[in-house]
């Protein structure tokens, strides 16, 4: 049983890992949809869309801790 319990343990981590890089992706193309959209607008709106992103990574990093400490718990 203890075996079915780390490839659980394992299978989780990398869902969680998977899950991360995904969003990393999805911040990151909407960063950049930002970047090309605001770019004609000027450096403050630039300032805005990347503090708008940091904000939403973090987000979801909290996120995923979260899970996963409920599920190993």
């Amino acid at each position: 049983m203890a075996n079915w319990e780390r490839k659980s343990s394992y299978l989780l981590q990398e869902i969680v890992k998977f899950t991360t890089y995904v969003d990393c992706l999805k911040a990151a193309q909407a960063e950049k949809e930002r970047f090309y959209a605001s770019r004609a607008k000027g450096p403050d709106d630039l300032r805005s869309a990347h503090n708008t992103a940091a904000i939403q990574s973090t987000e979801s990093s909290a996120r995923l801790t979260r899970e996963v400490e409920l599920a190993t718990a």
